[in-house]
């Protein structure tokens, strides 16, 4: 199966991403890119900066443990994406008592 992308400019991207990392520093953002990079979205700002917003709203541990049981998942397994893992967190948030 393929999944066709968009087209971008990569200039363009790239001051997207520079944005995100000014703008929330770039220890957060290095974090972000490496989980966003578990289920293939390291080059979306959108993914990166809700990553961080998440991470913030959650805590580290439970975005921790949502990416690493997402990257358990095999490369072609439709469950590792990034879709599931936030499935993940809200789950565990839910479940809290």
């Amino acid at each position: 199966m393929y999944k066709l992308l968009k087209l971008y400019d990569p200039k363009e991207l790239g001051l997207k991403l520079k944005t995100i990392e000014d703008k929330y520093g770039r220890q957060a953002y290095t974090k972000a890119r490496r989980y966003a990079e578990i289920v293939f979205e390291e080059n979306n700002p959108l993914v990166i900066e809700d990553i961080i917003l998440k991470t913030k709203q959650y805590g580290e541990k439970k975005i921790k443990k949502a990416f690493d049981i997402v990257a358990l998942k095999n490369i072609d397994n439709p469950k590792r994406s990034y879709g599931y893992a936030v499935g993940i967190i809200e789950k565990a948030e839910d479940a809290k008592p």
